[in-house]
């Protein structure tokens, strides 16, 4: 028997490093993909796969504060239902629950502790209670170029109850900086999980060679996740990852992975300012990012003009000029 996923939690929390200058203003989670931040887009995409009650958790330390308002404020109770309009009706008579808490930081870097302490918050304040949930990131999304069922929809009607996560195939050097997965195949793109680690060395890839990464940003993470959050220990880069999680679940019981078929979906990532600015140029984006740059602050005009004057070609910036100065 399927067990039903109805919560879903959005760690939105990056500091966005890699999408300066434009995180400087923008918090990464709310970065367009042509009009739209991407957080919504993940909301929305939850919503049409079923799953009504979402957690975003967010920053509003002194560090993250200045920037994360925008993200706080855009999913505040006063402006959920306006900012979503599509659902407004359902959020307003609570069908749809759009709720936000908070990552700490580390004291001392003022910087997040990684993905796995974003994912603790939505246990320690009983949002998943001894439940199954969908978790997601805020910076990427899989769209299904084809038109058919978002990735997260395809992974839901999989679920059986045990952990499932999306994969995605990388060569080496993608491998050490997201993840090494060692597995099975079981059938199609259907895996069993023996092992997963969080940006390996080069050196051990080299001696245990895989081409699979645990990435793609959809994880359906069964109720025994409550056991494995609290005994993850600080890894790469000093954070705590949801792959340390996924890791300890397949030791000890069955873990799945779920290949992202690169003909249906592609894959955007606003987490690195060149792929946001090229992605953001492609023609199905153009038109909505070209809105959202002439409707921002000045700083931010100036941050986007000039990144499509990098990144993009003469064509691409004489068109932009041209649209915001009308």
């Amino acid at each position: 028997m399927v067990n039903r996923i109805t919560k879903g939690v959005i760690l939105a929390s990056g500091s966005g490093t890699r999408a300066r200058p434009a995180s400087y203003y923008i918090p990464k989670p709310m970065l367009p993909l042509g009009e739209i931040p991407m957080t919504k887009r993940i909301v929305y995409q939850m919503i049409k796969a079923g799953i009504k009650d979402i957690l975003i958790v967010s920053r509003n330390d002194k560090e993250g504060l200045p920037s994360f308002k925008l993200l706080i404020d855009y999913f505040s109770k006063d402006n959920v239902a306006n900012n979503l309009s599509e659902y407004k009706k359902e959020i307003e008579n609570g069908e749809i629950k759009i709720s936000l808490d908070y990552q700490p930081v580390n004291r001392k870097t003022g910087k997040p502790l990684g993905t796995a302490r974003g994912l603790k918050v939505a246990y320690d304040n009983g949002f998943v209670n001894g439940d199954s949930c969908a978790v997601m990131f805020s910076d990427v999304i899989q769209q299904n170029v084809k038109g058919g069922k978002s990735l997260l929809e395809q992974m839901l009607s999989k679920y059986e109850g045990e952990t499932l996560v999306s994969m995605k195939r990388n060569n080496v050097k993608r491998i050490t900086e997201k993840s090494a997965a060692y597995c099975n195949n079981i059938e199609g793109n259907f895996y069993k999980l023996d092992k997963v680690l969080e940006k390996p060395p080069l050196e051990y890839v080299n001696k245990n060679p895989t081409d699979l990464s645990v990435a793609g940003g959809v994880y359906l993470i069964d109720e025994k996740g409550a056991d494995k959050i609290g005994k993850v220990k600080k890894g790469a880069g000093g954070e705590y990852h949801i792959t340390d999680i996924i890791n300890m679940e397949s030791k000890s019981g069955n873990v799945y992975g779920y290949l992202i078929d690169h003909d249906e979906f592609k894959s955007y990532d606003v987490g690195e300012f060149d792929v946001l600015i090229k992605e953001n140029l492609e023609d199905e984006y153009k038109k909505g990012f070209f809105n959202y740059v002439k409707n921002s602050k000045p700083a931010v005009q100036t941050i986007f003009v000039g990144g499509v004057a990098m990144y993009g070609n003469k064509e691409d910036l004489s068109e932009l000029l041209s649209f915001i100065s009308k």
